[in-house]
C-alpha cells in the first residue's frame, strides 16, 4: 500500500470514529424507547411508567414505554438483542433475566454478550400470603403442613423463573418440603385463584396484596426482606421466623444492544440515577412497595452475574434446568 492510499485509510477511518464520537456526544436527538418485555399493570411496567417522566426531564427527550409480552420476557429483550447500538432503544427487565439462560432452552440471545448492563432502578422483596382458609398462621405451620403432606400444599407463580417461582424454590429447598407448583400466564390469575381457595400459597410483592391482606381476603405470612417492611412492621422476615437464608429480592435493571458507545450508556445510567435518586421518586416508589437503587453500570453488572450464578444453581437442584 503506497503511502497516500495508507493515509487516506487513516483520515477515513479518523473521520468515522469523529462521527461515532459526534453522536454520542449530542445523544439523545430524538425520543428514547424503553422495552418492558411484559403485559401492562405488572411490576415491570409499573416501574417503568412511573420513572418514565422523571428520565425524560433528566435526558431531554420522551421516555416511550413499549410493552413487548410473551414468553417470560424473551421476545421482548431479544428485539431489544436485534435493535441498533445507539442508545434510542433499551430493555428494562427483573429477575427473570439472568435466570433465563437456565430455564430456557435454545435461548436467542446471550445476556452477557448481547447486552450492555446500564444500571439497576429499583429492587422489591416478595411475601409469602395464603388462602384464607388455609390451617397455618406462622411460617412454622406452613412447614409444618407442607411436611405433613408432600406435594400437596400449591403454589402458584405468574411467570415461569419469576421472583415468587424463585423464592418458592427457595423455600423449598431451604426448608426441606416438597410443594407443587401451578404456573399460571399472569400474578393477577394466581391472586384470583389463591383469594378463591383453589391454591394454597403464592409469593407476592406486598403492595399487590396488601388491599386484600387488609380485608382478610389472602393472609400474608412473612417477607423475604431482610427486614421487616415499613409498610407492614407486624410482619415477620423469613430470616426471624427460622429460615434465614430465605432472603430473596427482586432486581429491575436496564440493559442496552452490545455495541452501544460507552458515553451513550453513560448518559443513560445518569439520567436513571437521577430521577430514581430524587427524593420525590424515592418516596413514590417506597409507597408503591419498591425501594430505589442508584448504581454503576459496572455493579450492575457484578449484580447481574451474581444473580445468574445464584438462582441458576438453585434451579439446576431443583431439576427443572432447561438450558
Amino acid at each position: 500500500m503506497d503511502g497516500m492510499m495508507r493515509r487516506a485509510f487513516v483520515v477515513a477511518g479518523l473521520s468515522a470514529l469523529g462521527g461515532a464520537s459526534a453522536r454520542a456526544q449530542d445523544f439523545p436527538t430524538r425520543p428514547v424507547r424503553l422495552v418492558v418485555p411484559f403485559s401492562a399493570g405488572g411490576n415491570t411496567d409499573a416501574i417503568a411508567r412511573v420513572i418514565g417522566p422523571k428520565v425524560s426531564e433528566a435526558l431531554g427527550q420522551t421516555i416511550v414505554v413499549e410493552n413487548r409480552p410473551s414468553q417470560s420476557g424473551v421476545v421482548g429483550a431479544d428485539a431489544v438483542a436485534r435493535a441498533a447500538p445507539d442508545g434510542y432503544t433499551i430493555l428494562i427487565h427483573d429477575t427473570t433475566f439472568p435466570v433465563s439462560p437456565t430455564l430456557t432452552r435454545n435461548l436467542p440471545h446471550d445476556i452477557f454478550r448481547d447486552f450492555v448492563p446500564v444500571g439497576n432502578v429499583a429492587g422489591a422483596p416478595t411475601t409469602l400470603v395464603v388462602r384464607a382458609g388455609l390451617l397455618a398462621r406462622t411460617l412454622a405451620e406452613v412447614v409444618a403442613l407442607a411436611k405433613a403432606r408432600p406435594g400437596a400444599i400449591s403454589y402458584a407463580t405468574g411467570s415461569v423463573g419469576g421472583t415468587a417461582h424463585l423464592a418458592a424454590l427457595l423455600f423449598e429447598e431451604t426448608a426441606e418440603i416438597k410443594l407443587n407448583h401451578v404456573p399460571y400466564a399472569g400474578a393477577g390469575q394466581a391472586m384470583n385463584d389463591l383469594v378463591g381457595g383453589h391454591i394454597d400459597i403464592t409469593f407476592s410483592a406486598l403492595n399487590a396484596v396488601r388491599g386484600l391482606v387488609e380485608d382478610g381476603k389472602v393472609r400474608a405470612i412473612a417477607t423475604t426482606a431482610a427486614e421487616r417492611l415499613p409498610a407492614m412492621p407486624s410482619l415477620p422476615t423469613f430470616r426471624e421466623s427460622g429460615l434465614p437464608a430465605v432472603v430473596v429480592s427482586a432486581n429491575w435493571g436496564l440493559y442496552a444492544p452490545a455495541g452501544t458507545p460507552a458515553p451513550v450508556v453513560a448518559k443513560l445510567n445518569a439520567a436513571f440515577r437521577a430521577a430514581t435518586s430524587a427524593p420525590d421518586m424515592r418516596a413514590e416508589l417506597e409507597r408503591r412497595g419498591y425501594v430505589a437503587i442508584s448504581n454503576t453500570p459496572e455493579e450492575h453488572a457484578r449484580i447481574l452475574r451474581e444473580e445468574y450464578e445464584k438462582w441458576g444453581a438453585i434451579i439446576r437442584r431443583a431439576g427443572i434446568a432447561q438450558g
